[in-house]
């Protein structure tokens, strides 16, 4: 049976929404155990998926819990505006009914760009001039 589980990137940037991204990760379930022996899909009680942003995903990586027959999850990500694209990388192991688990699968990634939609920045270094001919006065205005 092959598995397509859509992933929805939720993307913040420094506390403003960013962006929302969907992303599908799909794969085969495994059909036997590592020494031949059949594997029943009632035996698998559950997949583990790891990702990492800009690096490879490992057993200590954030880590999503997918039961069989799940095809939709949502994952939030805090990642702050940048030129570059960020790369977001999946791998996933099989937990069986007994809990053995099996080793993490190949890593596939993704790109994704994150722009701001904060505001621009106020202006900054103001300066100014004044020229006074024929008898002007400069006072001084509090602030407040």
């Amino acid at each position: 049976m092959k598995i397509i589980f859509m992933l929805a990137l939720m993307l913040f940037a420094q506390g403003v929404f960013a962006a929302a991204a969907l992303s599908t990760l799909s794969w085969e379930d495994p059909t036997t155990r590592v020494d031949g022996t059949p594997l029943k899909y009632e035996e698998i009680k559950e997949y583990q998926v790891y990702y990492a942003v800009d690096g490879e995903p490992t057993l200590n990586s954030d880590v999503i819990i997918i039961a069989p027959g799940t095809t939709t999850e949502k994952v939030s990500l805090d990642l702050t505006p940048r030129e570059e694209k960020y790369t977001v990388s999946f791998a996933i192991l099989t937990v069986d009914t007994d809990g053995n688990m099996s080793a993490l699968s190949e890593t596939v990634s993704k790109d994704f760009s994150i722009s701001s939609t904060a505001g621009p920045a106020a202006p900054t270094n103001l300066q100014f001039t004044i020229v006074c001919t024929d008898g002007c006065t400069i006072a001084e205005v509090p602030t407040q």
